[in-house]
């Protein structure tokens, strides 16, 4: 019978213990939580946004109909834009606040990767609703809504929390501020005022030149229409002992700063703390969006680098109508398609397109991130009926010479069903005579039932198209 050797045993737990803290150390790069209120009492829909370290799930994708684990499609092995992970690492959960929690079979949760960075190691994707699992074929929609139902009206505050945000040492990228910590985001999820939350977008990792003002504005939409405000988000708030970029112990002598009203982000990095041998420069941060009633986080990262003096712009295609910073309004049942191209003033520097925030459905052909001078994609998406609401996406483009540019776009999906003028969700005589009276006049806006042609003009020919979506023969009155 062989004895314990008390030292060995004590060397090999520290081992294990060290091997678990370090799998998990350079894990969490980006949160982003929003929601809209159910369609039944107490009851709560929930989009929660992540990124983590893209390496960390070469073997963790799962086939939905199957509910089995399988290869990832991605570059090297790791997960590519459409597969499912688990999040294994961090064994995420999302808590509602009222002491329960969602998870998924596998004990953490899903997530439908939407966008990957092969160069910076992350990939970023949105939790799957696992009530919603198994689905019944390859190629079916996937639910990316979290559904809740709370006993009771009132304010709750859910959240994401575990560890760990990346190291002080992470392959080629180094932590400054919040090495190996805590990550949490939280909103307050208050039934009782009959809100919807804001939502946002950003990229996981955003660029600032060194020993520079750097400024950026934070995308932020709001259903309600209600104002928005921003801040910095509290130590608590962010995951404990967590240090915005120049508060004290953070490794910057100046102090981030969020205007409430515009949400302009500016951070003077003057003398901040710069990487070792020759890694990226990170420093995490977290941003609360507020609409008077709620909150919603943001957090992500800054990385520093060399100023660009001509950075990298993002257009539509020439001749189309511009994209960034404008709402597309999409009707259920209609196919939103717009194109979009980066480019360099500098013929010697190459640019990088990706993107953020994509819902579930949505396609970039060709599949980012992809890098050239210009570079072009096109965003394709047929939403469906649980994505009726504003979703914000963003296109985002990197220099070589590491200049930085964003593309915010709102996509606000509509219930309005084609040819149902008078919302009484029939199409009948009704409607037709009222698509009649109407004729050679211009229509509201895109999301008009009485243009189905998507013209911009009501005309006899939307008429005709609707007879022929009458619900009863010969077009009755229901």
């Amino acid at each position: 019978m062989c004895k314990k050797n008390p030292i060995l045993w004590s060397s090999l737990f520290l081992i294990i213990f060290l091997t678990a803290t370090a799998a998990q150390a350079t894990h969490f790069r980006y949160g982003h939580i929003a929601w809209t209120a159910g369609t039944t009492a107490n009851s709560i829909n929930v989009r929660l946004l992540n990124a983590w370290r893209g390496n960390g799930y070469n073997s963790g994708c799962v086939n939905l109909v199957s509910m089995t684990r399988v290869a990832c499609t991605g570059p090297a092995g790791v997960a590519g834009v459409g597969d499912v992970i688990f999040e294994r690492i961090g064994r995420s959960q999302f808590n509602w606040g009222d002491g329960s929690r969602v998870s998924s079979p596998f004990g953490s949760l899903l997530y439908l990767v939407t966008s990957i960075d092969p160069a910076n190691n992350w990939l970023s994707g949105v939790a799957v609703d696992p009530t919603s699992l198994p689905i019944a074929n390859p190629g079916d929609p996937i639910d990316t809504v979290l559904n809740h139902t709370y006993n009771s009206s009132g304010a709750f505050t859910a959240y994401l929390s575990s560890c760990c945000r990346t190291s002080r040492f992470a392959t080629f990228n180094e932590h400054i501020n919040n090495p190996g910590g805590i990550y949490r985001t939280e909103t307050v999820i208050d039934l009782s005022a009959g809100n919807n939350s804001p939502s946002s977008v950003q990229n996981p990792i955003v660029l600032c030149p060194i020993n520079s003002i750097c400024n950026f504005t934070i995308p932020a939409t709001d259903i309600d229409g209600d104002t928005i405000s921003f801040r910095l988000s509290t130590p608590a708030e962010a995951g404990g002992s967590f240090r915005q970029p120049g508060s004290r112990g953070s490794g910057a002598p100046n102090l981030a700063t969020i205007d409430p009203l515009t949400g302009i982000y500016t951070w003077d990095t003057a003398g901040a703390r710069l990487a070792t041998r020759g890694r990226n420069t990170l420093y995490s941060t977290q941003v609360m969006i507020e609409d008077g009633t709620t909150k919603v986080p943001l957090d992500f990262f800054i990385q520093l680098t060399t100023a660009d003096p001509e950075p990298p712009v993002i257009q539509p295609p020439e001749n189309s109508p511009p994209i960034c910073n404008t709402t597309q309004v999409i009707t259920l049942g209609d196919t939103l398609t717009f194109g979009i191209v980066a480019s360099d003033p500098d013929a010697g520097d190459t640019v990088t397109l990706n993107s953020a925030g994509l819902p579930s459905g949505a396609f970039m052909t060709p599949v980012l991130p992809i890098t050239g001078n210009p570079v072009s994609s096109t965003f394709s998406w047929t939403p469906d009926a649980t994505q009726v609401g504003n979703v914000l996406v963003s296109f985002s483009a990197t220099s070589s010479s590491g200049g930085f540019s964003q593309c915010p776009v709102t996509l606000q999906v509509v219930a309005a069903q084609k040819c149902d003028v008078d919302g009484d969700n029939n199409i009948d005589r009704d409607d037709i005579s009222l698509i009649f009276s109407a004729r050679n006049t211009p229509a509201t806006d895109s999301s008009d039932p009485r243009d189905v042609d998507k013209d911009n003009v009501i005309t006899v020919l939307d008429a005709r198209q609707c007879v022929l979506q009458c619900d009863l023969t010969n077009c009755q009155i229901l």
